[in-house]
């Protein structure tokens, strides 16, 4: 089985040399590496064209990943896709594993695995708690709530994201869980490594800019793509505890970076549901407590 690694990078030129080299020292080698640049005006692409075959670099005018992945995917020529975003890394054994799992699975169309987040600043490097994989068997339930998995997590098979029409490109930043979704309606089969196979990069000077939209995006996503599919005497609550939700997520990561808005994002969470996770109380109490020092001095 074959497979072919897309890349979409947009001035990642800190990263993409590290990103490059985990791929390059899988276990199972890729039959092809495609990095799409997407409009960078940094050395991204001179970087990655410096590592020669099977690494092939196609500079395209900036369209954002979503549109660079689903070039990406055009051009391969592999069964498979993996994908991975220009600053993530994976473990020497990432795709070996996958690979395993879905010939345990021969109905299976995609592959995902659990994953760990990590910062770099100052040149230490902070991991962050593991965020396991669901189960198959339980993907629409996790899927009904966010997005569950992450693109450099998956493989996925190639006529089966061409016919799903890809990412959706009006999404900017949330378009993983919509097609995740999309290919839970269709029917598709999941299948999944438990092993956290993925580090995930954060980026916390954009955590605060994205937080907002991120959460307008994962608002349409859900009325769109799952509360239709929801039975209709618990919809609305369903929607007000969902919404309330994905407020306080955003609430956490605004705190986090230390936007000042995190104090109003968590008091809108706990009036949209107000019996949605207790610990939202606490946790609003300790930033009401925070704000009102810093107000005194």
């Amino acid at each position: 089985m074959s497979i072919s690694v897309v890349i979409p990078a947009y001035n990642a030129s800190r990263f993409v040399s590290e990103t490059l080299r985990c791929v390059l020292r899988q276990t199972l080698p890729a039959d092809e590496i495609l990095l799409i640049d997407d409009g960078s005006t940094d050395d991204t692409a001179a970087i990655a064209e410096s590592f020669g075959p099977p690494v092939r670099v196609i500079r395209r005018a900036n369209a954002r990943q979503a549109a660079s992945r689903n070039f990406g995917v055009q051009e391969a020529t592999s069964e498979w896709i993996a994908f991975v975003d220009a600053d993530d890394l994976w473990e020497v054994n990432k795709l070996a594993r996958q690979m395993e799992e879905l010939a345990r699975n021969p109905l299976a169309d995609l592959c995902y695995t659990a994953r760990v987040e990590f910062v770099e600043q100052d040149g230490s490097v902070e991991l962050g708690s593991v965020l396991p994989a669901p189960r198959p068997e339980d993907i629409r339930q996790a899927l009904f709530r966010n997005t569950t998995f992450m693109p450099s997590s998956v493989i996925i098979r190639r006529s089966t994201f061409l016919a799903a029409g890809g990412f959706d490109t009006q999404f900017k930043i949330i378009e993983d869980w919509d097609l995740w979704l999309r290919l839970l309606h269709a029917g598709i089969v999941f299948a999944a490594c438990p092993e956290p196979l993925l580090l995930y990069r954060i980026h916390p000077h954009s955590a605060s800019s994205n937080a907002i939209p991120a959460l307008v995006e994962t608002k349409q996503i859900y009325r769109r793509r799952v509360l239709p599919h929801l039975p209709k005497s618990t919809r609305w609550l369903s929607h007000m505890k969902s919404q309330s939700g994905q407020e306080a997520a955003a609430a956490y990561v605004l705190r986090r970076v230390g936007d000042p808005r995190y104090l109003s994002m968590m008091a809108t969470s706990i009036l949209r549901y107000p019996l949605n996770k207790p610990h939202r109380y606490k946790v609003f109490a300790h930033m009401l407590y925070t704000r009102l020092k810093q107000a005194v001095g």
